[in-house]
């Protein structure tokens, strides 16, 4: 299969949706009506970093960064750093190489804003999750939450050099570079 990852237009926003649902249910997780429409807000962001996997022209994979902020979110914005949103692959294409895909992406696009550090939060329980960012090269924080639902969940962290990230800008090329 031949995947194709790049930054979404505005025609991929319902898709890149329809991935993150058919992810959650099968998973267990019936997102609310309110969840979804969160979703689409944070999909529709001037300053959202979504990054979308396509085969044969079809979104099969989605992921969105944000500008990190502190306090977890609620704070002021974090120069330089970036919050991994979420990353959620169709389950019939999961196992082949997508969610690897979409992350290197992600971090093309991170490293053309400048971004040095990534940070994610995900389930304790969600081994696969876990592997995939560890063969990223994120590593555990030591920070543990617990959601409402009273499931932990784990932080994990990329962090580059400045200096990395102009060598990999460098080696962009100047289209990717100016999107």
């Amino acid at each position: 299969m031949r995947i194709d990852v790049s930054a979404a237009t505005g025609d991929d926003q319902e898709p890149a949706v329809r991935v993150w649902q058919a992810a959650n249910l099968a998973r267990g997780l019936k997102p609310s009506p309110a969840r979804v429409e969160r979703v689409r807000d944070k999909l529709r962001a001037s300053d959202a970093l979504l990054v979308v996997a396509r085969s044969d022209g079809v979104v099969i994979g989605m992921t969105l960064a944000e500008q990190a902020r502190l306090g977890d979110g609620a704070g002021a914005i974090r120069s330089g750093a970036g919050h991994v949103s979420m990353v959620f692959v169709d389950p019939l294409e999961q196992g082949a190489g997508v969610g690897r895909a979409l992350l290197a992406g992600l971090h093309r696009g991170a490293e053309a804003r400048g971004w040095v550090e990534l940070a994610v939060w995900t389930r304790r329980a969600n081994a696969r999750a876990q592997r995939l960012y560890r063969s990223a090269g994120y590593r555990p924080t030591g920070r543990i939450r617990e959601l409402p639902t009273g499931e932990a969940i784990l932080q994990l962290r990329l962090t580059r050099t400045p200096s990395q990230v102009r060598s990999i800008m460098l080696l962009m090329p100047s289209k990717q570079r100016n999107s």
